[in-house]
This record gives structure tokens, C-alpha cells and sequence, in this order.
């Protein structure tokens, strides 16, 4: 007898449990959106331009250029969000990596948190301490991935990069 009055509220409650749960995996979010910037200390002569490809967005950089990468994140609804990392990288046609960089986001507020931060790949910086040169003439891919903490990283977005003479 007191099974089945014990029963009912039981199972409202679990029902209860598994709406609230569901609702909040609907309004949990994790964005991460990124933006390419390549910026020429020389002006592009049409010939370095008729030498790039128009079938798909390519970055066009001179040697003394500056290619950045801004990082854009918008957290909502927690109740926790493991720590991300998101790195960029630049790779030559050999596949050698020739810039990379990375930030680690971790929000700490349930609700959620917000942000931007400017990653500057420069030639052959991989890590702290690496001397920065010019760009060496050539095709390039610049991947950006995102790792949360304990998974594997995933591409968030990747562009080529050609390095033209100006």
C-alpha cells in the first residue's frame, strides 16, 4: 500500500528531473567563432593577385605581413563548462608547421561568459621564445581546433594562406 502512494510522487519526480535536464541541454551553449585577418606592410600589385586562386577565400600576404586570427566565445547555461583550447596553426605544403599559437578559455560563471582574443601567427614562432621572420614565399593552410579538456581537438575552421611578393 504504501508503494503505491509512494509511487506517484516517485515518478513525478523523476519526470521532473529529466524535463529540467532536458531544458537546460536546449539552451546550453558553446560557440566559438573565428575570423582571419592578413595585413600587407606593402600594397598588392595586381600580378600577385591574379596569382591566387578565386574558387575558394584565400588569405593573401606579403613577407612582412601580420596574419592574426581573432577568437570570438559565447558560453550560456552551465552548470559548468570544462576548460577549452583553442589553438591555430600554420602549416606549409610539406605539412611542417611553421606559426602556432593558442589561448585557454575557461569560464568559471554557470550562467555563462563571453569573449574575444587575438591570436598573431608569426613564421616559425611555435612556442614562447621563438624568433619571428618573414614569411617565406608560398601556399600555406592556417587550421584552428578546439579541445575541451580530456577530448580529442576538433577543426573549428581552416583557410589558405598564399605569401606573394608585393
Amino acid at each position: 500500500m504504501i508503494i503505491k502512494r509512494l509511487g506517484l510522487p516517485i515518478a513525478l519526480l523523476i519526470v521532473s528531473v529529466l524535463s529540467i535536464e532536458i531544458v537546460l541541454t536546449v539552451l546550453r551553449q558553446r560557440s566559438i567563432e573565428v575570423t582571419f585577418s592578413a595585413r600587407n606592410a606593402a600594397p598588392l600589385n595586381t600580378e600577385a593577385e591574379a596569382q591566387v586562386s578565386a574558387d575558394e577565400p584565400v588569405l593573401v600576404l606579403t613577407p612582412d605581413g601580420e596574419l592574426s586570427v581573432t577568437v570570438t566565445w559565447s558560453y550560456q547555461i552551465g552548470p559548468r563548462f570544462p576548460t577549452t583550447v583553442v589553438q591555430a596553426r600554420v602549416q606549409n605544403e610539406r605539412g611542417e608547421t611553421v606559426a602556432e599559437d593558442s589561448l585557454s578559455i575557461t569560464c568559471r560563471n554557470p550562467l555563462g561568459c563571453n569573449g574575444n582574443q587575438t591570436l598573431e601567427l608569426r613564421y616559425g614562432v611555435r612556442e614562447d621564445g621563438d624568433q619571428a621572420t618573414n614569411w617565406a614565399l608560398g601556399r600555406y593552410v592556417v587550421q584552428v581546433t578546439r579541445t575541451y579538456s580530456g577530448q580529442e581537438p576538433v577543426e573549428i575552421s581552416s583557410r589558405r594562406l598564399t605569401v606573394v611578393n608585393p
